[in-house]
């Protein structure tokens, strides 16, 4: 195709002539001189290679060239301008939409308390939550199909902007009724007896606890495994089962449920949110971005 280089403003100039038939009235009407309307007028024809107006001492009128490029122009022109509005209400927040990833017990446990704070703030743009393990949540910031997101911490990486938040710790997790109830605390070496139950291997919780207990040199103590948090929960309100979480996992979805801090050694997660090293957040993303930034460091607390 074809690529010609021209001024939008010499073809407004176009369409003022085209209503208005006269130089004069048409400058006024762009608050512009008549000689630098004039000036438009010859940059467009230049560019375009063809008289596109006629002038003689009575009139001014639109060549037949003329009449159809301004035709043309009468449609497209307002449908630009109406494309630069809509960048302009995205580039404020005023409009548009975006995609955070987020790791899924952050989705339901930390996420619904700035959805209020966001909403006020951001009021016509649409959120849409990719919620997800952490290791998805990482890709899909990497691969562009989110702003930016919510994710376990794990090593430094080039490509990424990372804002460590909080230590999400693992804690010991079973019924009201169990005999555990009664104890404070539990060191890592004393579960085994207890036939706990944990979340398979591919689980990225899974493999950060069985590396910090070997590091310490102690087994990993599981007994039954499932795949999905939702499946662990439903176990752990027998009161014959105990199981392993991160307590962001547990505030929200099973309050019903007693949870204990587990020591020697004390294992957690860190959240951060990041995102993709060359990219500018948007304002109603860097307005998220801070609202989570500061939920998630409100609660950032021991386990009492």
């Amino acid at each position: 195709m074809l690529r010609i280089n021209y001024r939008i403003d010499d073809l407004r100039a176009l369409l003022a002539l085209a209503q208005h038939r006269s130089f004069v009235r048409a400058a006024e009407t762009l608050y512009i001189t008549q000689s630098a309307f004039s000036r438009r007028i010859a940059q467009l024809e230049e560019v375009v290679g063809a008289r596109l107006v006629e002038r003689t001492s009575r009139r001014v009128a639109l060549t037949p060239l003329g009449q159809a490029l301004a035709q043309q122009a009468r449609i497209f022109l307002p449908q630009l301008d109406q494309s630069m509005e809509e960048a302009y209400r995205q580039a404020r927040g005023e409009s548009g939409s975006l995609t955070l990833a987020c790791l899924t017990t952050v989705a339901y446990s930390r996420l619904p308390a700035v959805l209020g704070q966001f909403r006020q703030a951001f009021p016509n743009v649409r959120l849409h939550v990719r919620d997800d393990t952490g290791q998805r949540v990482t890709q899909s910031v990497i691969n562009r199909e989110a702003e930016f997101g919510v994710t376990v911490y794990n090593e430094p990486t080039a490509d990424l902007v990372v804002q460590a938040l909080a230590k999400d710790p693992f804690v010991l997790a079973f019924s009201p009724e169990h005999p555990l109830a009664r104890k404070k605390s539990l060191r890592w070496h004393e579960l085994a007896t207890w036939k706990p139950v944990s979340l398979g291997r591919s689980s990225a919780n899974r493999a950060l606890i069985d590396a910090g207990l070997m590091r310490e040199g102690i087994a990993p103590p599981w007994f039954d495994e499932v795949e999905h948090l939702s499946t662990m929960i439903g176990f752990l309100r027998n009161a014959q089962v105990v199981g392993v979480l991160p307590r962001m996992a547990l505030d929200a979805r099973a309050p019903d449920l007693e949870m204990r801090p587990l020591t020697h050694p004390l294992l957690s997660r860190e959240i951060a949110l990041i995102r993709r090293a060359e990219t500018e957040l948007s304002k109603a993303a860097q307005g998220l971005w801070d609202m989570l930034a500061h939920s998630l460091l409100k609660h950032d607390k021991p386990l009492q």
